[in-house]
């Protein structure tokens, strides 16, 4: 303990003994931690965000919606076309010509400068830094603009898919119902059927009518649709009661296929923007002060240190 307090001592008589050296490194340090964290030496960089939740989106898989935005958000289709759209080799004065790399550069300061993370609320959260305010919010705004194309592309994609299936089922099933349809007509042409149940019941009547009352000619008629309905009312009945079964499947493929149309055409949104970004008034980075802090800290206690690895007093003993 005595030791301890002893050595304490001597730091603190070090440190007044070199006091002047010391503060002579803080100040050299302070001066050149200012110059070299002002705008000429490092950009500032202005921060934009948004916060988004995802809506009408259909699941591919067992992904809650917030992974599939995130996903989609992350593609590199998205983030193509938000390099081409700010020409970010240019803002990030990138060299396509003479850098045989020029590709994986600015998808290294892309990926720097822009952040898609899902927050603890199911949320996404789109951050962007940039020296220009205005560039970082458009940038927010156009990766939310993109996601919303994306995401209906591949959802007319999906329903297109569905809509190929719908109207092929539904041009196999008016086939039939035509075809069913002109042998119903040739039926009702060819042997006078019209309502098997209805014409069955009348032409007994008719039959035994005309011969209660002696009409040869209306017992004869009516004998000779009874016979039709023998020979072909069977048949007759069956397909009128295929058609309305046929007719019946018909309407439901049509709604099918009207859901499946409105699907690929329809204009929906797919992102519910909570937090919209806004053009920054006030940088993000660097913190001057901070860095200050840290070199004149840092600076003085290396410093002090060295003095004390070459303690005058070390040396002669």
């Amino acid at each position: 303990m005595n030791n301890s307090f002893f050595n304490s001592l001597e730091l603190f008589r070090l440190l007044n003994q070199w006091r002047k050296h010391l503060i002579i490194v803080g100040l050299i340090s302070l001066v050149a931690s200012a110059i070299f964290s002002s705008p000429t030496f490092i950009p500032p960089r202005f921060k934009s965000y948004a916060i988004v939740y995802p809506s009408n989106l259909i699941a591919y898989s067992t992904e809650s919606a917030t992974e599939q935005m995130l996903q989609i958000a992350q593609s590199s289709e998205i983030r193509d076309r938000v390099i081409n759209t700010f020409d970010l080799y240019k803002h990030y004065d990138i060299d396509t010509a003479k850098n045989d790399h020029f590709r994986t550069d600015v998808i290294k300061q892309y990926e720097e400068n822009v952040t898609i993370k899902q927050t603890e609320y199911e949320s996404m959260e789109i951050t962007v830094f940039d020296t220009d305010p205005m560039i970082a919010s458009r940038m927010v705004d156009s990766i939310i603009h993109y996601f919303d194309v994306k995401a209906r592309e591949m959802q007319a994609e999906k329903s297109a898919e569905v809509l190929v299936i719908a109207k092929e089922q539904l041009d196999k099933k008016q086939a039939e119902i035509d075809s069913l349809e002109a042998r119903v007509k040739e039926f009702r042409m060819n042997y006078n059927l019209l309502d098997y149940k209805a014409q069955s019941v009348e032409a007994y009547r008719g039959y035994f009518r005309n011969l209660a009352s002696g009409n040869s000619r209306g017992a004869s008629e009516a004998k000779a649709i009874i016979e039709s309905l023998k020979d072909k009312g069977g048949e007759f009945y069956a397909m009128n009661e295929n058609l309305w079964r046929y007719r019946g499947t018909f309407n439901d493929l049509k709604v099918e296929y009207d859901n499946a149309y409105r699907d690929v055409f329809k204009k929906l949104t797919y992102a519910n923007v909570v937090t919209s970004p806004q053009p920054a008034d006030k940088k993000s980075y660097p913190i001057r002060w901070l860095i200050v802090l840290i070199s004149v800290s840092a600076s003085t206690f290396v410093a002090f240190l060295v003095l004390l690895i070459w303690n005058p007093k070390k040396s002669n003993s």
